[in-house]
């Protein structure tokens, strides 16, 4: 085989883990915005006083969780045994960890939501439902990022730029919710509580922010080579 030939072998090889790989993150990021959903229902039966409901989805939602980080591993596995990748293996890797820490946000918020029973002013249970519909919206735009990567990784990087855009809609949402916050007459416990919920959902939105940055970083060197 000439050397052109066993190139082409190599590239071909290359593509071909490369899309297994793709493939499992596009499952992986199926399990995230699932884990996104959940949050948001633990968020909605906390503000209408449906504690049981919420007990059980927060449960399921630890789950969910576990089986999001068995998938990180399975995806780290495949790029530490793979050979050549197009696309380079740190960006990857990036990708994956970002899309874990989001599913472990959202989990830490829902957790911590259902850790102890509190009660909030209609306005705050409103915007702290806003809040999380605004991650999902985010999470589920970043899912349609990553669809894009393989059939147009221009389209991708374009795209990209609204999960920026949603991200700084939550950041709105939580120094709303913050400054609403400092002028409650409330228990110290309390306080701290939706202070550790909001800071997570928050966290959830900078991750899917990372992974956008990640994806245009892909796609500019992607568009490079090519």
């Amino acid at each position: 085989m000439t050397g052109a030939g066993v190139e082409g072998t190599v590239r071909d090889l290359g593509k071909a883990s490369e899309q297994r790989t793709l493939d499992q993150v596009l499952e992986m990021v199926d399990l995230v915005v699932a884990i996104t959903e959940k949050l948001h229902d633990v968020v909605k039966f906390y503000c209408a006083d449906a504690y049981e409901a919420m007990d059980k989805a927060a449960g399921e939602l630890d789950a969910m969780e576990s089986s999001c980080d068995n998938m990180r591993r399975d995806i780290l596995g495949s790029l530490y045994s793979s050979g050549f990748f197009p696309i380079s293996r740190v960006d990857l890797l990036r990708l994956v960890n970002g899309l874990d820490h989001i599913a472990n946000y959202a989990t830490g918020a829902g957790d911590r939501i259902a850790m102890r029973r509190f009660e909030l002013p209609p306005e705050l249970n409103q915007l702290l439902e806003e809040m999380s519909e605004t991650d999902l919206k985010a999470v589920r735009m970043l899912r349609d990022v990553i669809l894009k990567m393989q059939p147009s990784m221009r389209d991708a990087m374009e795209a990209s730029e609204e999960v920026d855009r949603i991200e700084g809609e939550v950041d709105d949402y939580y120094v709303k919710i913050y400054a609403i916050l400092f002028e409650m007459d409330i228990d110290f416990k309390t306080f701290h509580q939706l202070k550790a919920i909001i800071e997570r959902l928050e966290e959830l939105a900078d991750q899917a922010a990372y992974c956008a940055e990640t994806i245009r970083l892909i796609a500019i060197r992607h568009l490079e080579i090519s």
